[in-house]
């Protein structure tokens, strides 16, 4: 567990206990949140997954509340329940290093090994942008850069203006088509395009992201270990088996039945009470 952000995650229990809890008596997320911190440090890990649940319950969502709960649930060998909410937590706060630090050990600790994504290095490094942002600072990137776009196109459209001439001789110093030796118009173009393509990849990481909490979400295997199914059936032939902790695509969904795809091109049924989405 850790305090270093106590303040804000007070803040956000606060606010969300004077609108759900009104009536004297009631157990406010902030008080929760206190008693699950207050039986971590006790070393009580299912005292405390009981105090800050009640908070989730409570309809708090907030990194640090998910983080401890992810803590503890380690704490009690529940590997499964514990990246369920690191994973929930890295949603909300992607670039946080302590979170990193703990997900990569749970991750470390799964029997499934085979079927936890390990991109090279020089992928992780190019695709640190999308990993380290969320899907709202995705979407808000892209957005401003597409005005930017429409901002630059008018300004290629009245290159010649005296607005644009003089704004170009004052903000032309920081673009790199000045030292290739680029006039006006092909300096303009060069950054239209690059703009372009800049929010380009951000509009498609925000969907990405969309798409994993919306139409086929993350899910992860809670259960110690899962028969997969050829069918959504108990009477389907048994295909392989998962554990808990593994991360899987959830694609469709019968009565009591989730489809899901892993690494491998591997897919199947599974119970559903067996996993949870993210």
């Amino acid at each position: 567990m850790r305090t270093f952000a106590i303040v804000v995650t007070w803040i956000a229990l606060l606010a969300t206990s004077a609108q759900v809890f009104a009536q004297a008596g009631d157990v406010t997320p902030a008080a929760s949140f206190e008693q699950g911190n207050a039986a971590y440090e006790a070393g009580d890990y299912a005292g405390a997954i009981d105090a800050y649940t009640r908070a989730v319950e409570a309809g708090v969502s907030n990194p640090d509340l998910f983080y401890n709960l992810g803590n503890a649930c380690f704490k009690q060998g529940d590997l499964g329940r514990a990246v369920l909410w690191y994973e929930r937590a890295r949603r909300l706060a992607p670039r946080d290093p302590d979170l990193r630090e703990n997900l990569e050990l749970t991750r470390s600790l799964l029997r499934d090994q085979q079927l936890v994504e390990n991109p090279p290095r020089w992928r992780q490094v190019l695709l640190a942008w999308h990993r380290d942002t969320t899907t709202a600072e995705s979407a808000a990137t892209a957005s401003v850069l597409v005005a930017l776009v429409c901002a630059l196109g008018v300004c290629f459209v009245f290159r010649d203006s005296d607005p644009v001439s003089r704004a170009y001789a004052k903000l032309s110093v920081l673009s790199p088509g000045r030292l290739l030796g680029l006039d006006k118009a092909q300096d303009l173009a060069l950054a239209i395009g690059f703009v372009a393509i800049v929010g380009g990849a951000f509009g498609y990481s925000a969907l990405t992201k969309m798409r994993a909490e919306g139409s086929r979400p993350t899910g992860v295997v809670l259960s110690e270990e899962v028969s997969v199914f050829s069918g959504p059936s108990r009477d389907a032939s048994v295909q392989f088996k998962v554990h808990e902790g593994t991360l899987v695509s959830v694609r469709d969904a019968r009565p009591g039945w989730v489809r899901i795809d892993l690494a491998g091109d591997l897919s199947g049924w599974i119970d559903e009470s067996s996993l949870d989405r993210i």
